[in-house]
């Protein structure tokens, strides 16, 4: 079977661009769901290895260093294959490199397999981008990311909820938990392999002029990528901190079963994902992506304070229940390179790459820094408070974007 359709009419996109989006999707969900389940495995991955309160914080953020250094020129390379052929060799290389976490001796090979995961992800990006191009017109972008939004919510909070039981039901090893996943990650990567293609047509290849340095100066002139990748630091910083550290936190202090810290953060993650298709139709039928992340920067950082505060499992439920809905921004902001003023393909599939380093730095930093202030205070609780008010560069980029955020644009 050809990796590339020749089909140029709107309805073969229409009949096959689900598939393909739904395959590709998944295998970068499946990936966030198996980093994102750090925090439920770490106790187990501590006592086998005797780690600090800063090595476990340097380990739940390890799967996004690369990221931080590699994500411009990783996606500046990467954009230059074909999305079917980049895809598959990152998700075969990912599946080794999940592999060599299980099978890892001690500390340092874990946590280098753990960094080379995390750059397979991000040279991944610039196929979903340029598979945007090829399947969907400019109008749908937002609802597709938002169904991709869904997907992680249903996917990743569904991963942390199950890990609990996985962990226990193989013995409470977490290395055949991770060999668990090293199964799933290889099944979706064969699928992708067999009915992964690309849809390549005339407009879409007169787009492609764009070569070269060009294309870097083309993505860093945005003022507001960069706007758009500031805001997204602050909740993803939030969010990896209390993914990596909060059942430990309530394990501690209330002795909450794992089972149920896993549940009251996959309850957040699921709420975020559905609330991100009503926050995405809302930003593009009715322009409100300012007011979106102005009010839902505010309202990440004051319910993970909440979720700190009390051991009420009802209250709980429903602060995580809130905080999940503030976390639909997510589709708002992504799609704004798709709808800045003259990006072209290869420009658009680097500014994904930068929007990716710019959540991955969140992510590193958010349990670095909880795990130095726990072992400065030793006090979780406090430092995962201060974490919680870094929400708020999210408000940031909804008073200072001009552009991306308008839904006139997106509907061009």
């Amino acid at each position: 079977m050809s990796s590339v359709s020749a089909a140029t009419s709107r309805d073969s996109a229409s009949a096959y661009r689900w598939v393909v989006m739904g395959i590709w999707v998944s295998g970068t969900v499946v990936a966030f769901m198996i980093i994102s389940t750090i925090g439920i495995l770490m106790p187990a991955i501590s006592d086998e290895l005797g780690l600090s309160p800063f090595q476990q914080g340097m380990l739940g953020s390890a799967a996004y260093w690369g990221n931080l250094t590699l994500a411009i020129p990783v996606g500046w390379w990467a954009s230059r294959f074909a999305p079917k052929i980049l895809t598959t060799v990152t998700m075969l290389l990912g599946t080794l490199f999940l592999l060599a976490q299980a099978l890892s001796p001690g500390f340092v090979v874990l946590i280098l397999a753990r960094v080379a995961f995390g750059i397979t992800v991000i040279a991944r990006q610039p196929a979903r981008a340029f598979l945007t191009q090829q399947w969907f017109p400019s109008r749908q972008v937002v609802m597709l990311n938002s169904i991709s939004n869904a997907m992680f919510g249903l996917v990743v909070g569904g991963g942390i909820a199950a890990s609990p039981f996985i962990l226990s039901a193989l013995g409470d090893s977490w290395r055949a938990t991770l060999l668990s996943f090293v199964a799933l990650f290889a099944a979706i990567t064969l699928v992708w392999m067999i009915f992964g293609k690309e849809r390549i047509t005339p407009e879409y290849r007169g787009q492609l002029g764009v070569q070269g340095v060009d294309v870097l100066r083309g993505t860093l002139r945005q003022r507001d990528l960069w706007i758009a990748g500031f805001g997204f630091v602050g909740p993803t910083a939030a969010w990896s901190a209390f993914l990596s550290f909060y059942p430990t936190l309530m394990l501690d202090t209330h002795g909450m079963p794992l089972f149920w810290s896993g549940g009251i953060l996959a309850v957040g993650v699921l709420m975020g994902g559905l609330s991100g298709l009503v926050l995405g139709w809302v930003a593009t039928a009715y322009d409100r992506g300012r007011v979106i992340l102005l009010f839902n920067g505010v309202a990440i950082g004051i319910t993970f304070v909440g979720m700190t505060l009390t051991g009420s499992l009802p209250l709980l439920l429903v602060l995580t229940f809130c905080n999940g809905i503030a976390f639909g921004f997510w589709p708002v902001l992504f799609s704004s390179p798709f709808h800045l003023p003259g990006m072209r393909p290869r420009e658009i599939a680097v500014s994904l790459s930068f929007i990716q380093m710019s959540s991955s730095a969140g992510i590193a930093i958010g349990p670095l820094i909880a795990g130095a202030l726990q072992q400065a205070t030793n006090d979780l609780r406090l430092s995962l408070v201060v974490v919680s008010f870094a929400s708020l560069t999210l408000c940031a980029a909804g008073l200072f974007m001009r552009h991306g955020l308008s839904s006139r644009m997106a509907s061009e």
